[in-house]
């Protein structure tokens, strides 16, 4: 399965080179998927043994160890493909999206295009702060994948869609 999720996102770099982004756009999801589902499974197994230090919560200590090593693992991945997710390309990470309007910006975990990634043990929703503004950015997804581990229950990650009208 490794050989095929390899040879699957190998296909996708290509493509981009060739300025076809939507293949990255869902191997981007596959990859944080399953270093979401890895990075949980790691983080409640440190926790239990005293491994990773607790500062404000269990869910919020657990929550950040998960983001960095989506992050991290996703870095990595994209590097060794000769993809720079740190400029201003279309593949990014944990890299800054301004909202000029509001002379704010927003830092999803992952954005590849117009997709936005946000790894998360929360279940967001359009109410969410956050959510909304991934989508007040300039880069204006037009949608925000929130990507949640599979130990939380089915239909963990889902898709939120930027609601018409939304500037």
């Amino acid at each position: 399965m490794r050989y095929l999720d390899d040879l699957r996102f190998d296909r996708a770099t290509v493509m981009l080179r060739h300025g076809e982004v939507r293949p990255m756009q869902t191997e981007t999801y596959r990859l944080m998927q399953a270093s979401a589902d890895k990075a949980y499974t790691e983080g409640l197994r440190r926790i239990k043994s005293g491994r990773l230090k607790i500062r404000m919560s269990v869910p919020e200590t657990l929550g950040n160890f998960v983001d960095r090593s989506v992050r991290g693992e996703l870095r990595e991945r994209y590097s060794n493909s000769g993809i720079d997710a740190s400029g201003s390309g279309p593949v990014r990470v944990n890299r800054r999206e301004n909202n000029s309007s509001e002379g704010t910006f927003r830092r999803p975990d992952a954005r590849v295009d117009d997709v936005a990634y946000d790894v998360t043990i929360a279940n967001k929703t359009l109410k969410t702060l956050q959510i909304r503004g991934f989508f007040a950015t300039d880069f204006s997804p037009a949608v925000v994948v929130n990507i949640r581990p599979s130990q939380l229950g089915p239909d963990s990650s889902y898709i939120i869609t930027r609601p018409r009208g939304l500037k």
